[in-house]
C-alpha cells in the first residue's frame, strides 16, 4: 500500500462497516423479497484510490449504494447513476472513472472524469440482477394447464393455485397452493407476482382478490365482459374497495388478440401478455400502496426513475461532469449572481479554479 493509499483511507468510512458479507447478506434479502438491484465490482484500479480489486456494492432500485467502493463522492455518483440505468434497460455495463477518461476509453467500457481529490482509476462491473418473478395461475382450467405447461420455458417460477392439489413439477408447475383463500395465497407467494386468473368462475374473485392484495403489476382475469363485473364485485367486497378501482387494476379480456379459441390457443395468447407485461414491470415495477387497487398508468417511467416530474425540475446538471446534483445537498458555487451546483466537491473546486473553462463549453460527456 502506498502513502497515498494509507492517506485516502483515513478520510473514508471504515471498511467493517461494509463488508462482503454484509453485501452478501442485503443480496439475499433483496433476492427473497424478490426485489431488483445492480451489483457492483471493482475489477481494475489505479492508486491513489482506497477501494481495492474485488471490493463490491449493490445499488437498490431506490438508488441507495450498500457497500465499498471507496470514497470518492464522484466515483459513487457515477455507480449509481450507471447502476440505475442498468436496472432501467437490463444490460450489465463496464465503467470506468479516470482523470482523464481519453486515456481510458475504449471500445466495452463507459469513460467518466475523475474530479475528486483521490485522482485514482476506478474501472467497475456493473449487474443488473432481476430475480426469477412468480407467475401465479389461479384455476384448474383447461387454460390454467395448458399456460402452466407453457410457462415452464419462461425464466418464471410458476406457481399453481389449485385446490384439487397435485404434485409440484406436475403440469409445469414449480409451487401448487391448494388454498384459494386470498390471505393464504398472499402468504404463500413472492412479492409482486404475476398473476393470471382463469378458474372460470370457480373463485375468480378470490384469486383477484389476492392478485391485487400482492400488489401484482398484472393480473390478467380470463373472463367474459358480464362475468368480470361479477368478479370486481365479488374482489372488492373481499378487499373493501371500490369495485372500480378493482376493475382498473385488471386487464379483461386477459391476452393477446389473435383470435384464440383452444385452451392452448389461449394460453400462448396469455403468455404473451405476460412476457410483455414482465418486461415493462420487471425491475421497474411500482409497488401498489396498500390493498393495491391503485392502477398504473402512464406516469409509472417517471416512478420507476425514482422522481417524480416536480422532483425533476428541481434537479440541476453539474456544469463540469454533466451529472446531475440536488440542490438541497449538493456543493455549489457562486459565479456573476447564480448558483451551480456539483456531484462532489472535487467539481466543485475545479469550477471554482476556472469557471469560464466550463461555461464556455458544453459539460463532459457522460
Amino acid at each position: 500500500m502506498t502513502g497515498n493509499d494509507t492517506h485516502t483511507r483515513r478520510d473514508d468510512p471504515p471498511r467493517a462497516a461494509v463488508s462482503d458479507g454484509d453485501v452478501a447478506a442485503l443480496e439475499a434479502e433483496l433476492t427473497d423479497a424478490g426485489e431488483a438491484y445492480a451489483r457492483v465490482t471493482i475489477v481494475r484500479r489505479e492508486p491513489p484510490v482506497s477501494a481495492n480489486v474485488g471490493d463490491r456494492a449493490v445499488v437498490t432500485a431506490d438508488g441507495e449504494l450498500h457497500g465499498w467502493i471507496g470514497g470518492a463522492a464522484c466515483a459513487q455518483t457515477t455507480a449509481t447513476s450507471e447502476a440505475l440505468a442498468a436496472l432501467d434497460d437490463g444490460d450489465p455495463r463496464l465503467v470506468g472513472i479516470a482523470p482523464d477518461p481519453d486515456e481510458i476509453d475504449r471500445p466495452g467500457l463507459s469513460a467518466f472524469p475523475m474530479h475528486c481529490h483521490s485522482e485514482g482509476v476506478l474501472e467497475l462491473f456493473i449487474e443488473p440482477v432481476d430475480p426469477r418473478p412468480e407467475l401465479v395461475i389461479v384455476g384448474d382450467s383447461p387454460v390454467a394447464e395448458s399456460l402452466s405447461r407453457l410457462a415452464g420455458e419462461l425464466a418464471v417460477d410458476v406457481v399453481r393455485v389449485d385446490p384439487e392439489g397435485g404434485d409440484e413439477g406436475d403440469g409445469g408447475a414449480d409451487r401448487v397452493v391448494e388454498s384459494t383463500d386470498p390471505d393464504a395465497i398472499v402468504e404463500a407467494i413472492g412479492p409482486a407476482p404475476l398473476v393470471v386468473v382463469a378458474s372460470m368462475g370457480k373463485y375468480d374473485a378470490r384469486g383477484v382478490a389476492a392478485g391485487i392484495e400482492a400488489g401484482a403489476p398484472y393480473v390478467g382475469l380470463v373472463a367474459s365482459d358480464t362475468r368480470s363485473e361479477e368478479v370486481y364485485e365479488r374482489a372488492a367486497t373481499l378487499l373493501d374497495a371500490d369495485p372500480g378501482d378493482v376493475a382498473a387494476a385488471v386487464t379483461n379480456p386477459a391476452g393477446v388478440d389473435i383470435a384464440a379459441y383452444t385452451p392452448a390457443e389461449i394460453a400462448v395468447s396469455l403468455l404473451a401478455e405476460v412476457v410483455d407485461a414482465r418486461s415493462r414491470t420487471g425491475a421497474r415495477a411500482v409497488e401498489r400502496a396498500d390493498t393495491g387497487v391503485d392502477a398504473e398508468d402512464e406516469t409509472a417511467a417517471e416512478d420507476d426513475a425514482g422522481v417524480t416530474d416536480d422532483e425533476a425540475t428541481e434537479l440541476a446538471t453539474d456544469p463540469v461532469c454533466g451529472m446531475t446534483a440536488d440542490p438541497e445537498t449538493a456543493p455549489s458555487v457562486e459565479h456573476d449572481g447564480e448558483t451551480y451546483y456539483f456531484c462532489c466537491e472535487g467539481c466543485a473546486e475545479s469550477f471554482s479554479a476556472d469557471p469560464e473553462s466550463y461555461l464556455d463549453a458544453p459539460a463532459e460527456s457522460v
